[in-house]
């Protein structure tokens, strides 16, 4: 979506640094202390002479003054121009392009080099290089960084220096393009499998427009007679006096149902894991980067919301730790989801175990009528019954739930090895009584209507989608 990319930044630089260093802001390049140290070897023939040393040392003073004459030709730092332009929408985990552009008004060819202060969370994948300014016309130069946080992140300043052809000074300067960026949960941008999602969505909608039911519903279908029965409130009475006979207006049954995508920002969701990723920007192959299950959550609601739109139904998303985080009610349209978009990259995982109950009793509040509701989060091992089971149940009674578990493949590994010693034997034991648990309590769930996705963190945008689309095709809702 291109409403996600931040908008440019454009600043006049400045000289780098305080009093004198404003003034003095300059310095030698590795070109002139390599000639400066090239001249000991004048100092070679004093062993012969003794008036030869004058001539290292008036190749000194005509270096030392070429270098001085250099500097006082270069420009102004306020004769350039930054800008500093993002080329992709920032999303975790993805690698992004940025492009710095200086535009010069000042005369000379000089060469220039970046340092850009970004985010202790935005990974380089790549030094930033080097530009030729040429008067009047914009040079740029391109990097590409990989943010690993959502959320929104401050950008700092943009240093950089600048030397002549000759290059024997260079100057330093800073133009201020301090910014904020919002960093969006993996997968807004389109890819091969959230197409096919896409696709498949609009398929079962026009699977839904032919079989649509004439009913008792408000959506206009179209005009007829008048029969005896109808309601007097339907007649159209424009079409009445036109045709002098009295019309009935003829509705359907509304078809866009409510969806309500619920996270659970509690303490499970801020497990780890290593997820094997192809890099989409400059990039070749494959990277391994570390993800939470909150960070895949929300990159899973992303993406399905953007399929419940094009099934024409509403989305709604509620997260929730202690207390509701974010909370968006049901609605569609591009706003809508850049709307949910942007409350997903706020969504921050806690410390302490999610509040479940008090999250259903929101979702009871705020969806009166009958809805679908996806719910991503992790089932707790506890003395008790979960209370994530409770809430689901009594939610259960009124709307149709899906509930998507994530799963713990450290647990059913050890489940599934042989002890070697009585201490590994009694892990594995609790291991398996867990398991025994909670296959029971799904079990339970599944009686009561509940339907159950279990998935893994890396899988939880497929599988979510892939239940939604069965529950819309099967009409179940």
């Amino acid at each position: 979506m291109q409403t996600l990319i931040p908008l440019p930044v454009t600043a006049i630089a400045h000289p780098k640094g305080r009093r004198l260093g404003r003034l003095l802001g300059f310095g030698a390049t590795p070109r002139l202390l390599l000639l400066l140290a090239a001249s000991i070897l004048l100092s070679i023939p004093a062993f012969l002479a003794s008036r030869t040393p004058w001539l290292m040392f008036g190749f000194d003073a005509l270096l030392l003054g070429a270098f001085v004459v250099d500097a006082l030709l270069l420009p102004a730092p306020e004769r350039f121009e930054l800008t500093r332009r993002f080329l992709h929408a920032p999303e975790l985990g993805t690698p992004i392009a940025i492009e710095l552009q200086a535009t010069k008004s000042a005369v000379g060819i000089h060469k220039l080099r970046f340092t850009d202060d970004l985010h202790a969370s935005m990974l380089f994948s790549e030094a930033i290089g080097t530009a030729v300014s040429y008067p009047s016309e914009p040079s740029k130069v391109e990097y590409v960084a990989t943010p690993s946080q959502r959320g929104d992140l401050a950008l700092g300043k943009l240093y950089f220096r600048y030397r002549s052809a000759i290059g024997f000074a260079e100057r330093w300067a800073v133009a201020d393009l301090r910014q904020t960026i919002r960093v969006f949960a993996a997968g807004e941008q389109a890819n091969e499998s959230s197409e096919l999602f896409l696709l498949r969505a609009r398929q079962i909608e026009l699977e839904k427009r032919r079989l649509r039911r004439i009913g008792l519903g408000r959506e206009f279908e179209q005009l007829r007679d008048y029969r005896i029965g109808d309601e007097l409130r339907n007649i159209s009475w424009k079409a009445t006096a036109r045709h002098n006979r009295l019309i009935t207006l003829q509705f359907t049954t509304e078809r866009s149902q409510q969806v309500w995508i619920v996270l659970d920002a509690g303490r499970l969701s801020r497990t780890t894991f290593a997820l094997e990723k192809a890099l989409a920007v400059n990039g070749e192959g494959d990277a391994t980067q570390i993800v939470t299950q909150l960070d895949q959550a929300a990159s899973a609601a992303g993406q399905l919301a953007r399929v419940i739109q094009q099934s024409g139904d509403r989305s709604a998303l509620l997260t929730y730790g202690r207390s509701v985080q974010q909370q968006l009610l049901p609605s569609s349209g591009t706003l809508h989801l850049r709307r949910m978009i942007d409350a997903l990259s706020q969504v921050r995982s806690e410390t302490a175990e999610a509040d479940h109950l008090m999250a259903s009793v929101r979702l009871r509040q705020l969806q009166r009528r009958r809805g679908l509701v996806l719910w991503i989060t992790e089932m707790t091992e506890s003395a008790g019954r979960p209370e994530i089971v409770t809430a689901v149940s009594a939610l259960v009674r009124r709307h149709l739930v899906v509930l998507v578990l994530l799963q713990q493949p450290e647990l059913e590994a050890l489940a599934s090895s042989s002890p070697k010693n009585a201490h590994e034997m009694y892990a594995i034991t609790a291991a398996q009584e867990m398991l025994d648990r909670r296959r029971t309590l799904l079990a339970q769930l599944r009686s009561q209507g509940v339907l159950v996705v279990e998935t893994n963190a890396a899988n939880v945008a497929a599988d979510s989608i892939s239940k939604y689309l069965e529950v819309k095709s099967q009409g179940q809702l």
